[in-house]
């Protein structure tokens, strides 16, 4: 499937400029339908090659795909100190920063007049991944979420929690989690699924075996960190799992 590709700016709501990657099938801002869409959230690095693959992937799937912006246009991280250092302040507000960064990569979807608004799916990588877990959280419109070796962290607390966040939430949600991925304690696969249980949420928990944090991603394929690797079986399972799941809720096939 021939698609259209382009870098999209736009701003947060205290005006900092963001840059997501859209693609879709060519042809689809005409036809007057709607699609579904898709939302790739980067790693901790920032959008990457490996985003932007994926995002062109699903293009040629017949979705409207976008990998959206956390960190500012052009802001990207070269050496692990860097992602750090970006990925610093986002974690450390969730709810404030970060939030405010998801909720408008969101609604730039949203406002394209060909984007079926009830049919949005999000999916992201280790930060990507709390990205994705976290828009669900919200109850914000998702249907379907998926995360890839994402941290498991609950949203912080707060004195008073927002009703939506009270509710069963709405998005059916996988987490591709590495069985080897010592960088998520195995305390935190429990309690996420004890969280999504108490908001009697649609969810599946895949343990891939011998598979390390960043599973996905070849270029850790020869990393010397603990705990870090690619795996080939665990990647292509994960994605052949992802393309089902979202075919399932996204279009209503089985």
């Amino acid at each position: 499937m021939e698609i259209r590709e382009g870098r999209h700016e736009y701003k947060d709501s205290n005006g900092t400029v963001l840059e997501g990657l859209l693609a879709y099938p060519a042809g689809a801002d005409k036809t007057g339908e709607k699609y579904p869409c898709v939302l790739v959230h980067h790693a901790f690095a920032g959008i990457t090659e490996h985003e932007e693959e994926k995002t062109r992937e699903l293009a040629h799937l017949g979705y409207i795909a976008f990998a959206p912006d956390c960190y500012g246009k052009g802001v990207k991280g070269n050496t692990r100190e860097e992602c750090f250092a970006l990925l610093k302040p986002m974690v450390a507000d969730r709810r404030g920063i970060l939030k405010d960064r998801l909720f408008t990569g969101l609604n730039f979807v949203k406002n394209l007049s060909y984007v079926d608004s009830t049919k949005i799916g999000s999916i992201g990588f280790c930060f990507g991944g709390l990205c994705a877990l976290d828009l669900s959280r919200y109850n914000c419109g998702i249907s379907a979420a998926v995360s890839f070796h994402g941290s498991l962290d609950p949203l912080p607390t707060l004195e008073t929690i927002p009703k939506e966040e009270t509710e069963p939430i709405k998005s059916s949600i996988m987490i591709c989690h590495g069985d080897a991925d010592t960088h998520i304690p195995v305390e935190k696969a429990v309690a996420i699924m004890e969280e999504l249980r108490n908001r009697k949420t649609d969810f599946q928990f895949i343990s891939y075996a011998n598979a390390k944090h960043a599973f996905t991603e070849i270029k850790w394929e020869n990393c010397d960190i603990p705990g870090i690797g690619y795996d080939e079986k665990a990647c292509r399972r994960s994605w052949n799992q992802t393309l089902y799941h979202l075919n399932e809720i996204l279009r209503g096939k089985k």
